[in-house]
């Protein structure tokens, strides 16, 4: 494959976006006719807030992201061809990076003010894509904006990333449309399996990262298999967030986190309450996801008839 050709499709995949947003409003406009959709302002929240975070991608996009692929890419590591397995390679390696920025969203609280706007919905739809946080321009692009000083060319990136994002779609699908597909999860991330990283249930905390391919998960020990007793309950684990609210999914994460800061007694606490993750505070810690799950797991073992954690 020569140059002209990854340009054209580079191009062509650009159109995923207007696809991906067609498929959302499809799906929901089914499950609100079969009457799914219990709460009907919950997607209208969701594509508002893909509307506000286009903006900034709009207007900074060639500066930041193409200008900074295409700078990184002449000061590359290694020179890349376009063979078929460096295609293999450098999606195995964007999927990777995936993983790893996602990880950190969820590990790392002012990244997670960010991230959180994506796990704020409680109903699971192709609706719950489109909701991401206006300041997501600083955090999604580092999935794929390093990956030219390895060698991989931008328009490389930019024919992979449409194609990662169109499967993130699908793991989004309505539980009514898809089920659990055991055999499949040994590879990649199905729609079971991304359900389990949007539920709030204790022993389902922050499992699953994967994009793609749930590899990354078993290697670092966050895989998570939906359990058969242990129906998925969506959103996040926060009593006063309204999922309805355009104000709340996008602020109100960010608002706590000030108001965190600002009394935290020393510099220390107030990097801290920055930088470590949520729920974490500086009396004794606080509680983690992984105490939450710890308890939810023993809870199971001293309880096994429990049909809901």
């Amino acid at each position: 494959m020569n140059l002209t050709s990854v340009e054209f499709f580079a191009e062509s995949a650009q159109h995923t976006s207007v696809l991906v947003l067609v498929l959302m409003i499809v799906e929901w406009i089914v499950l609100i006719a079969i009457n799914v959709v219990e709460e009907k302002k919950e997607g209208m929240v969701s594509i508002a807030s893909y509307l506000i975070q286009s903006i900034p991608y709009f207007l900074l996009s060639k500066l930041m992201i193409v200008g900074t692929m295409y700078w990184l890419y002449s000061h590359r590591i290694f020179d890349l061809s376009f063979a078929w397995y460096i295609w293999i390679i450098a999606y195995l390696v964007y999927d990777f990076m995936v993983f790893f920025i996602h990880y950190m969203g969820h590990r790392v609280r002012f990244l997670w003010c960010i991230h959180g706007v994506h796990h704020t919905a409680e109903e699971m739809n192709l609706t719950v894509v489109a909701r991401g946080s206006i300041f997501d321009f600083f955090f999604t692009p580092h999935n794929f904006t390093w990956l030219p000083i390895l060698g991989f060319h931008p328009l490389m990136i930019f024919c992979i990333e449409p194609v990662a994002r169109l499967y993130a779609t699908y793991s989004h699908l309505s539980e009514r449309f898809v089920g659990k597909h055991k055999w499949l999860e040994k590879l990649f991330i199905t729609p079971s399996v991304h359900r389990v990283h949007h539920a709030k249930n204790p022993i389902y905390l922050d499992r699953n990262y994967g994009e793609t391919f749930s590899i990354w998960d078993r290697i670092f020990k966050t895989f998570q298999t939906q359990l058969p007793d242990v129906k998925i309950d969506y959103g996040i684990m926060h009593d006063q967030l309204d999922s309805t609210s355009i104000w709340d999914v996008q602020f109100l994460l960010w608002k706590e986190l000030w108001t965190d800061v600002k009394n935290a007694p020393t510099f220390k606490d107030k990097i801290n309450y920055l930088i470590q993750p949520p729920g974490w505070n500086h009396i004794d810690g606080g509680k983690l996801a992984e105490v939450y799950r710890s308890e939810a797991w023993n809870s199971r073992s001293l309880n096994p008839t429990t049909i809901n954690d």
